[in-house]
């Protein structure tokens, strides 16, 4: 237990009509978690709700997103701007007309509980478990605090009626769990994830004597290779895939960091090598720039793209300094671990496992048509590596599609004329949690963050409104970057 008294839920529990289910078990169902065996039948818990009072025509309600970073934002804007299906037919296909025009949304920005990455490394994923169910009772819920320092929730939101989680590793660690508790609670809500809805349409490159081989691009701070690597087989086997499966995983290190203006890994005001780099260096290990494929790496040498030691042109000790060197080191790494294993089935596609990259798909795409047309010696090196129909699988759009097809089959898209609406939340640390559990910026210290028992019905953070002044201003500046998305709430931020 805490050593404070129990608080308020922490992405805001409904009061009223958290739901239950009309008939069944609804309190020992297998393979639910603590949390939701509470809030599905113990009714002397906060977590308890009636899901029998969830309305019944769910095409009216919003469509809900969370996730720990303010990528949940973007993943909003893929929603407003997705035209991926005939609005008429239900193919797939572009038609000009927004596929969720006129549909409402709901995010919850969780970052007083992120990153979620975190409680994995301190060896605490039953944390983040519940943490990832709190966030689903909190969509699906019709309450709110409108501030921090509040006692009560005074505000009232509609519940959703699909959830996309856009985090890889709430994903991963936790979707199971959320599905088995929306299967139990006879709402008809579901949940979509971005490692499955992206791996679902890698898993279309299959060729034709059930072989298989993709590539995996991801974040140092995201899901490993080998949880990746992991569901990828794990599906391949539930849709009866026999043949030889490959998997070329590249741990991007630099790529997000550059982009985000990470000093270690950028310096714009660099001339030459220096100190306090971090990224890729020349080398023969895993993740080191290979001096004997240096050619192929085509850096832009220009400006201070690449730096070299002083008085020196040496590639030995080269650093990268552009996010477009980045970016490039990485694919042809990739792409020639590929040509170097002697693989006979090319690399269909790579999803990129960090929604990040996505800023660089364009520059990625070219990347690519030019390794695919690469000679060396009158000979395509890289065309038995690149499919021919090789493409980039970004599991978010991948799972707004999912969210799309769901809805139109169950029935449940809204068919509205009007205008989209968007209401975004955040949590914040409750202001009950004593100051020795916060950090100078306000937030929850790392140590208690991450070392917090699941189980208790303790408190500690809250779900409000999202304001500007929660955030820094270069996040704030990263999420009006998402133009579609800030027109939305840009009214009600200040």
């Amino acid at each position: 237990m805490l050593p404070f008294a129990r608080y308020v839920l922490t992405a805001a529990l409904p009061a009223m009509m958290l739901l239950s289910v009309s008939c069944g078990d609804r309190s020992g169902g297998e393979g639910l978690l603590p949390i939701a065996r509470k809030a599905l039948g113990d009714t002397t818990s906060i977590y308890y709700g009636d899901f029998s009072a969830y309305p019944e025509d769910l095409s009216a309600l919003p469509i809900g997103v969370f996730d720990c970073s303010h990528g949940g934002f973007s993943v909003i804007d893929r929603f407003l701007t997705s035209d991926s299906f005939d609005n008429i037919t239900g193919r797939p296909g572009a038609d000009g007309i927004a596929d969720f025009g006129g549909e409402y949304f709901q995010l919850l920005y969780d970052r007083a509980n992120g990153p979620y990455g975190g409680y994995v490394e301190a060896g605490n994923p039953s944390f983040l478990k519940e943490q990832v169910v709190r966030n689903t009772l909190f969509l699906m819920g019709d309450k709110y605090y409108n501030l921090a320092v509040d006692e009560y929730q005074s505000g009232y939101k509609d519940p959703v009626k699909i959830l996309l989680v856009s985090s890889p590793v709430a994903d991963y660690y936790a979707l199971s769990d959320i599905g088995a508790m929306l299967g139990s609670s006879g709402t008809g809500v579901k949940a979509v994830g971005v490692i499955e809805s992206g791996i679902e349409d890698a898993l279309e490159g299959v060729d034709e004597d059930g072989n298989f081989c993709v590539g995996v691009l991801y974040s140092p701070d995201g899901v490993e290779a080998r949880e990746y690597e992991t569901a990828i087989r794990e599906m391949a086997s539930e849709r009866g895939i026999a043949g030889r499966i490959q998997i070329f995983n590249q741990e991007a290190v630099g790529i997000t960091a550059a982009l985000n203006g990470d000093p270690a890994y950028i310096d714009t005001s660099a001339a030459v090598a220096r100190s306090g780099y971090e990224g890729p260096v020349a080398g023969i290990s895993y993740n080191n720039i290979d001096a004997s494929v240096y050619d192929r790496y085509n850096f832009d040498t220009g400006g201070n793209a690449l730096l070299f030691p002083p008085g020196s042109r040496d590639v030995s000790g080269v650093q990268l300094n552009s996010v477009e060197n980045y970016v490039r080191y990485h694919l042809v790494s990739l792409v020639e671990r590929h040509r170097r294993s002697g693989s006979k089935t090319p690399i269909s596609s790579i999803i990129l496992a960090d929604g990040s990259f996505e800023r660089v798909r364009g520059f990625m795409d070219q990347v690519m048509v030019e390794l695919y047309d690469y000679k060396r010696g009158g000979i395509y090196l890289y065309r038995s590596s690149i499919s021919p129909d090789f493409r980039f699988i970004d599991p978010a759009e991948s799972a707004v599609n999912e969210v799309y097809r769901i809805l139109r089959e169950d029935g449940n898209l809204a068919l509205r004329g009007t205008k989209s609406m968007l209401s975004s939340f955040i949590t914040l640390p409750s202001s009950s949690v004593p100051a020795e559990y916060l950090d100078a910026e306000g937030n929850l210290s790392e140590s208690f963050r991450f070392s917090r028992s699941s189980g208790t019905e303790d408190i500690t953070t809250k779900a409000v409104p999202f304001a500007s002044r929660y955030v820094s201003r270069e996040e704030m500046e990263d999420i009006g970057g998402n133009t579609e998305t800030f027109s939305l709430i840009r009214n009600s931020l200040y």
